[in-house]
């Protein structure tokens, strides 16, 4: 019963510690993951998935402006 509460113990104090770490270091690790990413998707054919994935993702945050202005113009006419 001894050993499992001091293994319960350190074991709560290890998770602290890690994710204490882990606060301060989060913006940092994800800025270089990002990074690495875009390194690697601009290394690749325009035809890999991620690509034109991403491709399809700029083509809709254009076609959804053009929409939102549409609709806004529709609404001040109407006003």
């Amino acid at each position: 019963m001894r050993r499992l509460l001091i293994f319960t113990v350190l074991a709560a104090g290890m998770f602290l510690a890690i994710r204490k770490i882990a606060e301060r270091a989060g913006p940092v690790v994800r800025e270089r993951c990002s990074e690495m990413c875009e390194r690697m998707l601009a290394n690749m054919p325009e035809s890999f998935p991620p690509n034109r994935m991403m491709a399809d993702l700029e083509a809709l945050k254009g076609q959804s402006a053009r929409i939102l202005n549409l609709v806004e113009r529709q609404t001040d006419d109407q006003a």
